[in-house]
């Protein structure tokens, strides 16, 4: 999570640097200056495209995970044929061991601000543990909808399975 956190700072201030440096060729150049002033110098093509990349990155903004309650319906009915042995019926540990996904522990590993494809990525990327990887996309957004409702979160927009979407959804209360 860590990492994650540093990229997105490193982001922003890649994006400052971007505008900084735009507004300082700018002033360079005479913009806001009198008509007499020399004609500004333009950019070369490539940074206009940082610049656009930068303010595009910028324009998508980060907001709360949701997810579609028939999503959730659907995964709740998969998780119980499949992950409730390991991770209890209510989510809060089972039989053979498996964490529990409710509560503290949940928050602790995915919450508090953690990109939505963090979660999906663990879930999808090594769940269950002896054949990690065998739904679809579609299945392990169910499952971690149910994860989520059963967490407190309340539902909306249906939960996506593209790792960029996820990347700009935020696991929180």
């Amino acid at each position: 999570m860590q990492s994650l956190g540093c990229i997105r700072i490193f982001g922003a201030a890649t994006f400052f640097s971007v505008v900084v440096s735009a507004s300082s060729v700018l002033a360079a150049n005479g913009a806001g200056t009198s008509p007499m002033a020399a004609p500004p110098l333009t950019q070369p093509a490539a940074d206009q495209t940082k610049i656009q990349v930068a303010q595009a990155g910028a324009a998508v903004a980060d907001k709360p995970v949701s997810f579609a309650e028939n999503q959730a319906v659907r995964g709740a009915k998969l998780f119980r044929e499949v992950c409730a042995d390991c991770h209890g019926e209510s989510l809060r540990g089972g039989l053979i061991g498996g964490p529990p996904l409710l509560g503290s522990a949940f928050e602790k590993k995915f919450a508090g601000g953690a990109p939505a494809s963090a979660l999906f990525g663990f879930v999808s990327n090594l769940m269950p543990p002896d054949s990690p990887g065998q739904f679809s996309p579609g299945e392990y957004a169910d499952m971690i909808a149910f994860i989520l409702r059963e967490n407190g979160i309340a539902p909306g927009a249906p939960l996506p399975t593209n790792a960029d979407a996820l990347d700009h959804l935020i696991v929180e209360k």
